[in-house]
């Protein structure tokens, strides 16, 4: 039992000892999405996204995105393949072109008022030389998620929790698992084709040598035809 607890305290020594090696940010995310479905199994997705930082001081980046999507096994499981332009604010202080291509499976499940969601994404960013040479480009994640939703019965409301790791796959000196996002939402039906969701997330840093937790607040609005 002395030895339990002595190695308790001296774990719990060294995730102070860590916690206090990290530094914090907050920020703010604004992001409108659209869906809208084709003949057959078929989707397309559209989304704009502003995310800001340094305490909701800068524009971090600006997304945009289309996709396309399949639907399978009575719409338990869905295939997607989405594109992506951001403009981006680096460390050198200035914003660059950054594409992106993801392909992604999610597999659904319902039980009563759950929904129990997995999503494994496979992405890779591509950044601009012409603006400073990058050590790995493109830079490559696999991107693994577990969602689950709660609707009350005749509800506008839906509460959903989730979680995601990022493992980098093609960088040599990185590779490996170095974040980890926890995401915490509210969706209000504001119509029949209209959500308006608000969200918390968090974004922690794992096994990088200068670790930042960032914390964002966000809005969404949501359509669907």
């Amino acid at each position: 039992m002395k030895k339990l607890l002595t190695i308790v305290i001296l774990l719990l020594s060294v995730s102070a000892f860590a916690q206090s090696e990290r530094t914090t940010d907050l920020g703010g995310i604004v992001s409108a999405e659209a869906e809208m479905g084709l003949s057959g199994p078929f989707g397309l997705s559209a989304e704009e996204e502003l995310r800001f930082d340094h305490n909701c001081t800068q524009l971090d980046r600006w997304l945009n995105s289309v996709g396309v999507d399949y639907s399978c096994l009575h719409n338990r499981m869905n295939i997607g393949l989405t594109a992506d332009y951001v403009r981006r604010h680096n460390d050198r202080g200035y914003y660059e072109n950054r594409g992106r291509l993801g392909l992604q499976v999610t597999y659904t499940e319902e039980y009563r008022r759950f929904k129990f969601q997995v999503r494994s994404k496979a992405m890779g960013t591509f950044f601009d030389e012409r603006t400073g040479e990058h050590r790995v480009n493109p830079r490559l994640y696999w991107r693994n998620r577990l969602k689950v939703t709660y609707q009350p019965m005749n509800s506008r409301f839906k509460y959903a929790l989730s979680t995601e790791l990022f493992w980098l796959t093609n960088d040599p000196k990185k590779a490996g698992l170095d974040n980890l996002r926890t995401v915490l939402s509210v969706d209000y039906r504001l119509a029949r084709q209209y959500t308006l969701s608000a969200f918390a997330r968090m974004d922690n840093d794992l096994w990088v040598t200068e670790p930042v937790d960032r914390y964002y607040l966000g809005l969404t609005l949501k359509a669907k035809y």
